[in-house]
C-alpha cells in the first residue's frame, strides 16, 4: 500500500480536475496558478503538563512517577510498584494536543518498547497502550488506563 502526502496528492488532484474541465466542450481551461509557499511552522505550543511531575497508578498495580521537562519534549519516569519497579528512564516525546487538556503522547524506549499515552489532565486519567518484544522474537501490546495525579509544578 502506497500513502501519498497531502503535499503531492493536492497538486496531483487538481490537475486532474483541471484535465477534466478542459476536455469538457462548454469548460474553458482557468489560468495556471503558482502552488502557495508552504506556511511557515509555528513554534509549537508548550504543553500543560509541561514543568510537572506526575504519579500514574495503572489497572495493573504498576505506579509510576513522570516528571517532563519545561518545554514539555523530554519525560524522567520511575517504577515505583509493580513488575518495573526500580526502572526508570529518560524518554524524547512525541507530543501532539488533541483537545483542552488532553494530549497524545509517545515515545520509543532503547529497549524496542514503545509507550503512547492519551492523558486527560482535566479527568485526570491516561489511556496507556505499549509495545514490546516477546521472548519467541514477536511482538505483543498491551492496553491500561491509568490515574493521574499532579504532585508538583
Amino acid at each position: 500500500m502506497r500513502i501519498r502526502t497531502l503535499r503531492t496528492a493536492v497538486p496531483a488532484l487538481a490537475a486532474a480536475a483541471l484535465i477534466t474541465l478542459a476536455g469538457a466542450p462548454s469548460a474553458q481551461a482557468a489560468p495556471a496558478q503558482a502552488a502557495p509557499a508552504p506556511a511557515a511552522s509555528a513554534p509549537a505550543a508548550v504543553p500543560d503538563f509541561a514543568g510537572h511531575t506526575y504519579v500514574l497508578t495503572l489497572d495493573n498495580g504498576a505506579v509510576l512517577r513522570n516528571s517532563y521537562s519545561a518545554d514539555g519534549t523530554t519525560l524522567d519516569w520511575t517504577a515505583l510498584e509493580g513488575p518495573m519497579a526500580g526502572h526508570s528512564g529518560r524518554e524524547a516525546l512525541s507530543v501532539r494536543a488533541v483537545g483542552e487538556g488532553l494530549y497524545f503522547v509517545n515515545w520509543v524506549e532503547a529497549s524496542g518498547m514503545t509507550v503512547s499515552h492519551v492523558m486527560d489532565l482535566g479527568r485526570g486519567t491516561v489511556s496507556v497502550y505499549w509495545t514490546y518484544a516477546t521472548p519467541d522474537g514477536g511482538r505483543t501490546g498491551e492496553l491500561h488506563t491509568a490515574t493521574l495525579q499532579r504532585v508538583s509544578s
